[in-house]
């Protein structure tokens, strides 16, 4: 087959599957699931063999007439970074789904939206034109919020609605950047973007602020990152997988795209971006100290490990002919992201299994003789905290030598704080997810958790051996991905690749120290502030819980805010508009007077003269003296339709935003 073939395959594929597998569902679902994973694990399959062709050159399609602008399609090595990325996650989670949700309700609903979301992911990471690619991110949007609603409880649905609010806004403000950048430019093909976007005046600073919001939302950025505590949670495991290892890098391949690819690593931009991602990183890494909920803790972890991507893109644009590291730091992480992430939310995942629990105070002591789940739960830690001879040391130790490099070349106080902030944060994911460790593998409770006989199939533990595999692996290997990043550097310039070498004595020892302060900061803070009690009668309390909440002191009065002040602008320019027709209405009314009474004296004379003219005719065609009256009327009325439809408009656009607003509260109360 032609590659072009292949890349519309991955496309249409699961698409068509869905409703396939939905449809053997309902009469059997043993079927429905050895469907489902043939299906991802083909999918996965063609993706590997698309990689000999895209290393080659890259594969494009184009589609006319469709979605208004066209279908364009493109599969470079950038793009496959992701695409491999996502397929792989997809086959491994179906796999662990069809264990995971044995005991849950609404499954056959629940893989038709989950295979949806895998399409609709595929289509972003391919589109070659910003309008195919909203379209996918908004179809992904609703079909993920299926997911994070499946389990039908007041809580899920409660997420849910945040989660599906935040989309939408994000949508329409990323459509408003979209729209704008059309105008512009008269183009959304992303490789014209480049050239067209650069000529423009400062107006690209609001195209690219608007569009990088969009994408922000799903990237659960700060502060639009409020949705992500709450859905994660809430969702089933599988769900809360593809959640944090592939459907936020919708967000962030978004915001690459948007500021290295069309703005060509912008200065400015690239140093906001940078303060975004350290703010990620130190929040998130706060806030997930202090969760009790082991799913919540990930969650935070997740919005943290989201900033090292974010400062990676901002250190691209910083760095400028000295980004490579950069660029290798944050499509490394990435990955290395998507995996260990995977792998720790499966081990939580495995738990609820059990125990149909996941707080901290609730499940004290249930690993300690789980010795398989325990080793591949420290491992996924291990991990993420960079230790050396996992993947996360490879990625960090990258993104810390890029910082390092921005300090070198600009110097001053800033870079020096944006490294302790890096330090500071890594140190709180040591310290975090040695919260989890110990607590449920180590801490002995009162609970008798320990002796509860695990009901877990090799199905579940399949992916989480392989994902374990992978970590060490690449820790243990870099060159392996290296290899691959070598061709993806075209979109950022094409500079050229960069000889890493990552295991050398200040590495390990930079990763040593972050490790070491990790766990002071354990030791120190969670354990002797956040953990109370003595023996084993301990528990953990979470002083964030009287902290200030985005969502319920800032973004909810803020709408009601919107809804008044709307209503009185609307109010005001519905006013002056009725005011204004009425006013040209009585003017015209006026001068129609006028002008039929002039027309009328001058048919009464004309009249006169035709009769004295034509008398021996006998009969006088009747001058109908209507007629120009008649048309003045016509005039009047065009000119009172004219307002009649500004003042529907004014109205249509009034009450459009307020019962859009009205259904967000709503959907938020």
């Amino acid at each position: 087959m032609k590659p072009t073939t292949y890349l519309l395959f991955i496309l249409l594929f699961p698409l068509i599957g869905s409703f396939i597998g939905y449809t053997i569902g309902k009469s059997n679902e043993k079927y429905r699931d050895i469907f489902n994973i043939v299906m991802t694990a083909i999918v996965f399959l063609v993706t590997t063999i698309l990689y000999k062709y895209v290393v080659v050159q890259p594969i494009e399609i184009s589609i006319p007439n469709v979605m208004g602008t066209g279908l364009h399609l493109k599969l470079d090595m950038f793009r496959y970074v992701f695409v491999c990325l996502t397929t792989m996650i997809w086959f491994l989670t179906t796999l662990y789904s069809t264990q995971y949700l044995i005991n849950h309700k609404n499954r056959n609903r629940y893989y038709l939206f989950f295979m949806l979301t895998l399409a609709s992911t595929i289509g972003i990471f391919i589109s070659e034109n910003f309008l195919n690619l909203f379209t996918f991110f908004e179809i992904m949007s609703f079909t993920s919020y299926a997911l994070i609603i499946n389990d039908e409880d007041d809580y899920s649905h409660n997420a849910g609605n945040t989660y599906i609010i935040m989309a939408v806004t994000g949508g329409l403000i990323l459509l408003m950047g979209l729209f704008l950048l059309y105008n512009s430019t008269q183009t959304l093909d992303i490789s014209e973007l480049r050239v067209k976007v650069s000529i423009l005046g400062n107006i690209k600073y609001l195209i690219v602020t608007l569009i990088i919001i969009g994408f922000g939302v799903k990237a659960g950025m700060v502060p639009l990152h409020i949705w992500l505590p709450k859905a994660y949670p809430a969702a089933p495991t599988p769900a809360t997988v593809v959640l944090s290892a592939v459907l936020a890098k919708t967000g962030i391949f978004g915001i690459i795209l948007t500021i290295e690819v069309i703005m060509s690593g912008d200065f400015i931009i690239s140093i906001i971006i940078l303060v975004i991602g350290f703010l990620n990183m130190f929040i998130g890494g706060i806030l997930a100290m202090m969760q009790r909920n082991v799913k919540r803790i990930l969650a935070y972890s997740s919005m943290s490990q989201i900033g090292y991507i974010l400062v990676g893109i901002g250190l691209i644009g910083i760095l400028k002919e000295n980004r490579i590291i950069a660029i290798y730091g944050t499509l490394y992480h990435v990955i290395n992201h998507g995996i260990f992430k995977a792998l720790l939310f499966m081990g939580t995942g495995t738990i609820y299994l059990v125990l149909n629990e996941l707080s901290i105070n609730k499940i004290g002591g249930f690993g300690i003789d789980k010795h398989l789940l325990k080793i591949l739960f420290f491992i996924g830690m291990l991990s993420i905290i960079g230790m050396p001879g996992f993947n996360g040391f490879t990625s960090k130790t990258m993104l810390h030598e890029a910082i390092i490099e921005a300090e070198h070349m600009y110097g001053g106080v800033f870079f020096k704080t944006c490294e302790f902030v890096f330090i500071i944060s890594s140190s709180f994911t040591v310290a975090y997810l040695l919260k989890i460790f110990v607590a449920v593998f180590i801490d002995k409770s009162n609970h008798d958790i320990e002796k509860v006989v695990a009901r877990i199939s090799k199905r579940a533990l399949i992916p989480m051996v392989i994902l374990s595999l992978m970590s060490i692996y690449i820790g243990m290997s870099p060159s392996v991905i290296l290899h691959v990043l070598d061709k993806t550097l075209k979109p950022f310039g094409n500079p050229n690749p960069l000889a890493v070498s990552l295991y050398t004595f200040d590495n390990i020892k930079s990763s040593m120290v972050i490790i070491i302060i990790g766990i002071a900061i354990y030791m120190g803070f969670i354990r002797r502030v956040l953990k109370k009690g003595e023996g084993t009668n301990w528990y953990y309390v979470n002083p964030t819980t009287n902290w200030i909440s985005l969502e319920k002191h800032i973004y909810k009065p803020l709408g009601k805010s919107i809804i008044f002040i709307s209503s009185f602008i609307f109010n005001i320019i519905d006013g002056a508009v009725v005011n204004s027709v009425t006013f040209i209405g009585n003017g015209i009314d006026s001068i129609s007077k006028i002008e039929i009474e002039q027309g009328k004296s001058i048919v009464r004379r004309m009249r006169s003269g035709f009769i004295k003219l034509f008398s021996s005719k006998g009969n006088i065609d009747k001058i109908d003296i209507e007629t120009e009256k008649s048309e003045l009327i016509n005039i009047k009325k065009k000119i009172e339709d004219i307002g009649y439809n500004m003042n529907s408009l004014t109205y249509s656009l009034f009450i459009f935003g307020i019962v859009l607003i009205v259904c967000l509260l709503f959907l938020m109360s």
